[in-house]
């Protein structure tokens, strides 16, 4: 059992507990765009984008949004998730576990002591495909 907050992810259940409290995600900016220090583009294509995502202790990350999203965590970490409205979470995560999230907006921060260090694949919607 993962602990993210008060909050207890087990099995399938995942980030989504926590990210989605916010309701639907606005259209917010990129994430690579927003802040390219942080996030390396490993491999995009029309159906997804995976990057290595890396916040050290005291980092913020900028208001951001993501369509569905897997994370693969290589680091234990924690981070204080924000969203535009306002409401804020902690959030822990755990070395070798995989999180998925729906459609989300917010920011973030670490306030660990160690790197926050993420896979992040992000699933692009559904397009028809070219003939």
């Amino acid at each position: 059992m993962t602990r993210i907050g008060k909050l207890s992810v087990v099995g399938t259940l995942s980030l989504c507990a926590l990210l989605a409290f916010a309701g639907k995600a606005v259209a917010g900016e990129d994430p690579v765009k927003v802040a390219p220090d942080k996030c390396k583009v490993l491999l995009e294509n029309d159906d997804v984008r995976v990057y290595e995502f890396v916040l050290k202790p005291g980092e913020t990350m900028p208001m951001h949004s993501h369509p569905r999203t897997s994370i693969y965590s290589l680091t234990d970490a924690k981070l204080k998730i924000s969203t535009p409205d306002g409401a804020s979470q902690d959030a822990e995560f755990k070395a070798g576990q995989a999180y998925f999230h729906g459609p989300v907006t917010h920011a973030g921060v670490n306030v660990g002591t160690t790197d926050c260090h993420l896979i992040i694949s992000e699933i692009k919607p559904s397009h028809p495909k070219k003939q």
